[in-house]
């Protein structure tokens, strides 16, 4: 496992919790923020993997 798709599974991990945030808590602000932090991460580990090819 690389650690491009390490940082793509941390992102995903993110993502989820983010709609836990959103549906359990009902917070939307934390929901639309993490959101973004975990796309963020997802693309990043994505770049990675692609640079290491």
């Amino acid at each position: 496992m690389t650690l491009g798709r390490i940082i793509q599974i941390i992102g995903m991990i993110v993502v989820l919790d983010a709609l836990y945030f959103g549906i359990a808590r009902d917070s939307m602000k934390i929901e639309v923020l993490l959101l973004f932090i975990g796309a963020v991460i997802f693309y990043l580990g994505r770049s990675f993997e692609k640079k290491g090819k």
